[in-house]
């Protein structure tokens, strides 16, 4: 399928990003690529400017790599914002066309607040100011789930249950025993109105078997494609149909917009399959917002 003849519903676009050229706004760059809607949200400035380039997180003295981990997401989660980050620049870039901006709202559900339902004044403020949904990443807040999100779950669900929750993929790693596919299956278990977006969900092949076997059972969970293996997503559409696979790019933070694409114009399936993982499953999935 040629770039110009789908249309593109991304389920996973940023305000700004490396990929993202100064001489261009993300509305220029979603018209290059014929990107006609997205789902929109913030950055985490914090995670890429400390972590990536704040040499001072890590102490270089020390010998052993897992303390040196353990050290650096230490001082990591120490700078993280301690109020919910601001959505000003998605509030903005939404106003210039209302119509093509799904805008969620990058929530973190582990700050130690005093005031927690401060926290879910702001989330509501939001959601009355067209906020339609809510990124959760737990690599970065280090958020167990079920556990930890379930009275976020619940106040989306009371707000209106038709707002999906965004939930990063987060394999685990030395520092975050992470979220299994079991997490998720009894996430969608416990809440199964709820509508459940994995990020990056063809990050690896061992984490898309994991996925088939575990999660094809729920209709409430999709599958974002950004950052993913082509075969990866391959096999989740022959696993789950393509009906759940959902567009993403992550751009312009992690990738350029391009990659992507080309992603699933490689893959061998019919156009019309392309044009729905392209653009109209996300629509159908949020028409009903």
């Amino acid at each position: 399928m040629n770039q110009k003849q789908a249309k593109i519903f991304d389920a996973h676009l940023h305000t700004l990003g490396t990929f993202l050229s100064p001489h261009k706004n993300i509305i220029e760059y979603m018209d290059y690529y014929n990107v006609e809607k997205a789902i929109i949200t913030t950055t985490n400035k914090a995670a890429s400017a400390k972590v990536y380039a704040n040499k001072e997180i890590l102490n270089e003295e020390k010998e052993n790599s897992g303390d040196k981990v353990q050290e650096a997401f230490s001082k990591f989660r120490e700078m993280m914002p301690k109020e919910q980050l601001s959505h000003q620049d998605v509030i903005e870039l939404a106003n210039k066309a209302p119509e093509r901006f799904f805008k969620f709202f990058w929530f973190n559900p582990m700050i130690n607040s005093e005031n927690e339902d401060r926290d879910y004044r702001v989330l509501e403020n939001h959601f009355n100011n067209g906020f339609c949904g809510v990124k959760l990443h737990s690599g970065i807040h280090l958020a167990k789930v079920p556990r930890d999100i379930t009275k976020l779950v619940e106040f989306m669900q009371e707000y209106n249950s038709n707002f999906p929750l965004y939930i990063h993929s987060t394999p685990k790693v030395s520092y975050f025993s992470g979220i299994s596919c079991k997490d998720i299956a009894k996430l969608a278990e416990m809440y199964p109105r709820l509508i459940i977006i994995i990020g990056h969900a063809g990050m690896a092949m061992e984490y898309v078997i994991e996925e088939g076997l575990t999660l094809k059972k729920y209709s409430n969970i999709y599958f974002e494609t950004s950052c993913s293996i082509p075969y990866a997503i391959l096999a989740l559409i022959k696993m789950l149909e393509h009906k759940r696979i959902l567009f993403g790019s992550d751009a312009p933070i992690t990738n350029p917009i391009q990659i992507e694409i080309d992603k699933i114009n490689a893959l061998p399936i019919k156009n019309e399959q392309k044009q729905d993982i392209f653009y109209n499953n996300t629509f159908e999935l949020l028409k009903r917002i």
